[in-house]
């Protein structure tokens, strides 16, 4: 039978005592230090299961969905001495109406069903080093080529021409404006971020308001039919929050364009960037679990991102770059010949300057050491397609080849090169132009056919344009390609063309000029 030891402190245990007559019963010092440690050692695991529940809480707010919508491919930087790469993030921000707390911030009730728009797009390019970084605008009224796009439900939407770039993401969601931007700038796009119009009041207010800058009393009024969002501020700096913040975003009139919107909203990002680094709110640990839940329920990403963790860690990239090290500006733009009142066109070849320019992660200010235009990585070739049985056959594959050089045979060359290359059906064409960029153009369908060609000569990914229907491909040498029967990227620019209006996020002078017609914009 086994005997069972009497509970120390117990009737038996009391009765019981040490022959020298000291008590079983253990010092109460100790006794408390094993109450201590039990309650701390609960705390501690009721607290990370409430931590882990909360981070589970703030992930199940981030909707994610499919980068790129398109088959559009953009060419990756080479990394640097140190292995590093530049990051592209595409900025988003829609009007739609999807929610009743967007149409009771945006108004128009009857648009509710209608897919949003992207009235708000922005490249944030950050340098491989994170020594410098830069915010580039399209507005949204300008025409762009839309490629194929295909949405998470599998419907396919054909590539369109001449088409407002705000309507991308009607035509598939926030992957098909990346790839229209892929298509656009030929470069490969890391991620994207969107956000509507309930998110931009949440994280205005969660920041705890934002300050801009008008030099004169403004009053948006709206006018039925017209527009107008009613923004209403006094000659000076204003601390935006709220809808007050999403109508700054949105004022296009009283600036006198969709260019003077894209410059408002570079000034809003810019004063937020500094109110985040100026007012603590990063490292107080209440205030940035205000943040961290106002971001993530303002969030639409990319499932590459769709996770806490992957955005605090990018965030801390992005807090490496100073501001005034951040370079805003808008893409020179034209009127487009065929709306000059309402449309624009990109002004090329300036645009293309640009796109060169953050390929080869050169710094747009003048900040930082001087680039070196020899050090340019050359554009990535564009790899060949599958080589097995479903590849289009050289000897299939006609494409006609023009000169816009001016230098005398250069389409016969890069012809004869083809024929030998087994492009049996290559031909000269006359025409060609003055061209400064070499473009390999083919219809609908025939991607496969071009990425072929464009292999065996060397081309970038950058060089390929979908338009039209033609079964023929259509090859323009540019200045860009001068000589040689296999393409040789030119340097890269080392400074932003004179059209562009550039500035940076450290500057809190800038203050956004109102354009008054009569009375209507001034108070």
């Amino acid at each position: 039978m086994t005997s069972v030891e009497p509970i120390p402190g117990g009737r038996a245990g009391a009765r019981r005592a040490r022959q020298d007559g000291t008590s079983r019963r253990r010092p109460r010092g100790r006794r408390w230090l094993r109450i201590v440690a039990i309650t701390t050692g609960t705390t501690l695991v009721v607290g990370c299961g409430a931590g882990y529940l909360y981070y589970r809480h703030l992930n199940g707010n981030i909707q994610a969905g499919t980068k790129n919508l398109t088959d559009e491919h953009g060419a990756r930087t080479a990394p640097d001495a140190k292995g590093r790469t530049p990051l592209n993030i595409l900025m988003i921000g829609t009007d739609s109406r999807g929610s009743s707390e967007n149409v009771a911030l945006g108004g128009s009730a009857d648009e509710a069903s209608r897919p949003g728009l992207a009235d708000v797009q922005m490249l944030l390019h950050v340098s491989a080093d994170r020594t410098n970084a830069s915010m580039i605008s399209i507005p949204r009224d300008t025409m762009v080529t839309i490629p194929t796009c295909h949405d998470e439900k599998g419907k396919t939407y054909k590539s369109t021409t001449h088409t407002p770039i705000n309507e991308a993401l009607a035509r598939g969601g926030p992957g098909c404006v990346l790839g229209t931007w892929t298509k656009l700038t030929g470069l490969d796009i890391d991620h994207y971020m969107m956000v509507d119009f309930s998110g931009v009041v949440r994280m205005a207010d969660a920041v705890g308001g934002v300050p801009v800058c008008v030099d004169r009393n403004m009053w948006d009024r709206y006018r039925p039919g017209h527009g107008g969002t009613d923004l209403k501020l006094p000659k000076g700096t204003t601390k935006v929050k709220g809808e007050d913040a999403l109508k700054w975003l949105r004022t296009r009139d009283a600036w006198g364009s969709d260019i003077g919107r894209t410059k408002a909203q570079h000034l809003y990002l810019s004063s937020m960037i500094r109110e985040l680094k100026s007012s603590g709110r990063l490292s107080d640990p209440g205030q940035l679990m205000s943040l961290a839940e106002a971001a993530t329920k303002s969030l639409s990403v990319d499932t590459g991102i769709a996770d806490l963790k992957k955005l605090y860690d990018l965030g801390n990239e992005l807090k490496q770059v100073p501001a005034e090290r951040t370079t805003t500006l808008t893409v020179p733009v034209i009127a487009d010949p065929q709306n000059p009142s309402a449309k624009l066109l990109l002004k090329e070849p300036d645009v293309d300057q640009i796109w060169k320019m953050l390929y080869a992660d050169k710094p747009l200010d003048d900040k930082g050491p001087a680039a070196s235009a020899s050090a340019s990585p050359s554009p990535a070739a564009v790899p060949s397609p599958t080589t097995g049985a479903d590849a289009p056959a050289k000897s299939t594959i006609a494409v006609t080849v023009q000169n816009g050089t001016g230098i005398t045979n250069r389409a016969g060359d890069v012809k004869k090169a083809l024929v030998t290359a087994g492009f049996t059906k290559a031909a000269t064409a006359p025409g060609g132009g003055t061209r400064d960029t070499t473009k390999l153009t083919y219809g609908a369908g025939q991607q496969a056919k071009a990425q072929v060609v464009a292999a065996a000569l060397g081309l970038p990914a950058s060089a390929l344009a979908e338009s039209g229907t033609s079964t023929t491909l259509s090859l323009v040498i540019g200045a860009d390609w001068k000589s040689g029967t296999t393409f040789t990227a030119a340097p890269a620019p080392t400074a932003l063309p004179t059209s562009v209006d550039a500035d940076t996020s450290d500057n809190d002078k800038n203050c956004m000029t109102v354009v008054p017609q009569g009375n209507l914009y001034t108070y």
